[in-house]
């Protein structure tokens, strides 16, 4: 996705519109809207002349995953908007979630969200936003324009029966035989990320249930302790040297062996 002509191919076949010239095109592109706030990892962040458009790839099945997509907007809109802007001149901005899942359970094959009036559901905002989530696992797929379904095709069971699916095969293909790409790809930073924050997860969930029991500021405190273990457990798991996980976590030698013996 970050080769134009296919991250082009791709959106314009998911949006069923022609978008503009690209005049911004990254992948894995940070986005932060002041020091203070949740860092996010957008897969692949574009913007034309009326759009931003950040396309991600979900393979695991997370709950927050609605108001995560509320967060990336909303991020998207801070931090691509300059001071002096007037409202009516904001772009356009579509999230598209690529899922390898059915995100609804609804087993339709796309979900599209706008916002709308629940006293009148002809009545629609119109802010210029759009969510749209593909469930790239959907049984019926007969709703869809016929290269859509060979795109699904693709990600479902990696056939190629169409010219963009070709394309995006041969370029997968040269990817995985570039060392230099492959490790630029998948960085200890970007699994860093992912890591500590399913190590958050389950160290607040954990944390929560001792805070009822025992207390909040004990449940918050194991939160914590548990958050710095998972994202070790994480880490190890991955390959990662056990001194770099003791600097990264912050934990002593002593638990980290423990932790390979658990293993």
């Amino acid at each position: 996705m970050h080769d134009e002509h296919i991250c082009r191919q791709v959106v314009e076949l998911i949006l069923g519109v022609r978008i503009g010239k690209i005049r911004y095109l990254s992948a894995q592109d940070e986005h932060k809207t002041d020091p203070d706030s949740m860092r996010i990892i957008m897969d692949v962040f574009l913007r034309d002349e009326n759009r931003i458009i950040n396309v991600e790839v979900q393979t695991g099945h997370k709950k927050e995953l609605p108001k995560r997509s509320r967060y990336y907007q909303s991020v998207a809109d801070v931090s691509t908007t300059s001071t002096g802007t007037k409202y009516r001149d904001l772009p356009e901005n579509i999230l598209i979630f690529i899922c390898t899942f059915d995100p609804f359970d609804r087993d339709f094959p796309r979900y599209t969200f706008q916002y709308i009036c629940n006293e009148d559901k002809r009545l629609k905002l119109k802010d210029g936003s759009l969510r749209i989530f593909l469930n790239t696992k959907a049984t019926e797929l007969s709703a869809l324009d016929q290269k859509l379904q060979a795109f699904y095709h693709y990600l479902q069971d990696g056939v190629v029966e169409s010219d963009l699916t070709q394309t995006i095969s041969d370029s997968i293909t040269t990817l995985k035989n570039n060392s230099i790409e492959r490790r630029h790809y998948m960085t200890l930073a970007l699994k860093m990320a992912d890591i500590e924050y399913d190590a958050y997860e389950n160290g607040f969930d954990r944390g929560h249930e001792a805070g009822l029991q025992a207390g909040l500021q004990q449940g918050l405190e194991q939160g914590a302790h548990q958050n710095k273990l998972e994202t070790a457990r994480n880490l190890l798991a991955e390959g990662v040297a056990s001194q770099i996980v003791a600097r990264c976590t912050g934990l002593p030698m002593e638990t980290i062996h423990q932790l390979i013996q658990e293993d």
